[in-house]
C-alpha cells in the first residue's frame, strides 16, 4: 500500500442498513475516482461501525476525492445515517515506511 486511509463510520442507531446501502451506492464512483488504487470496507463485528481501508496514489489525490465528495452533498446524506451525525466520521492517514 502506497498512502492508507482509514475511514470509520459509525451508524446511528437503527440505520446500519441504510448506512450500508448509502456506501455500497457510493463506492463504485470512488473506486473509479483518479487516483483510487483499492477499498476494502468492513463491518466490526457485533456493532454497525464500517470501516473502509482505502489505498491511493497520493494524500492529494485523496484530498481532491474527499472535496469533491463534500462539495457532492454525500456527507450531507450521511450526516442521517451516522453517529453523532457527520462529525462522527473520522478519517486517518498512513503513509509507507519502507525505509524500516
Amino acid at each position: 500500500m502506497k498512502n492508507l486511509i482509514i475511514a470509520t463510520f459509525p451508524a446511528a442507531e437503527g440505520k446500519a442498513e441504510q448506512l450500508a446501502a448509502a456506501l455500497a451506492a457510493a463506492l463504485p464512483d470512488t473506486r473509479a475516482f483518479d487516483g483510487c488504487i483499492r477499498i476494502d470496507v468492513y463491518q466490526e463485528k457485533g456493532t454497525s461501525t464500517f470501516t473502509i481501508v482505502e489505498d491511493w496514489e497520493s494524500f492529494d489525490h485523496y484530498d481532491r476525492y474527499l472535496e469533491w465528495r463534500v462539495e457532492g452533498g454525500l456527507m450531507t446524506t450521511l450526516d442521517e445515517l451516522l453517529e453523532n451525525g457527520s462529525s462522527g466520521f473520522r478519517v486517518q492517514k498512513f503513509q509507507a515506511r519502507n525505509d524500516l
